[in-house]
């Protein structure tokens, strides 16, 4: 998922967990994070100064976004693994289950 953000923009961390990946990929910096319900969250292009094997908490400032990556303008690429399998970030941070419509009451 890309999320619209500016070069020096903060990046938080969206949960507990520990990092397990400070480096460069390709040509783009990315840390990585390994949450506690077995999820790993992965954020790029970001530089950060923590190191592997460092807690972190629910909106700890986990590093700055730092650049346009690959995207035209500013973007933080968010993308989240389950079992080694991609799936939605949004699944983590959003309720998706279906509305349900209920008839009012009188009263």
């Amino acid at each position: 998922m890309d999320l619209a953000a500016e070069t020096s923009a903060d990046v938080l961390s969206p949960a507990a967990g520990t990092v397990v990946f400070v480096g460069v990929v390709v040509d783009r910096p990315v840390l990585t994070i390994r949450h506690e319900n077995g999820v790993l969250s992965s954020f790029e292009p970001v530089t950060s100064s923590l190191q592997t094997g460092q807690r972190v908490e629910p909106g700890m400032e986990v590093g700055v976004v730092a650049g346009a990556g690959h995207c035209r303008s500013g973007c933080l690429h968010w993308g989240t693994r389950l079992n080694g399998v991609y799936v939605d970030p949004l699944d983590f941070v959003l309720d998706r289950r279906p509305s349900v419509l209920l008839p009012l009451t009188a009263g």
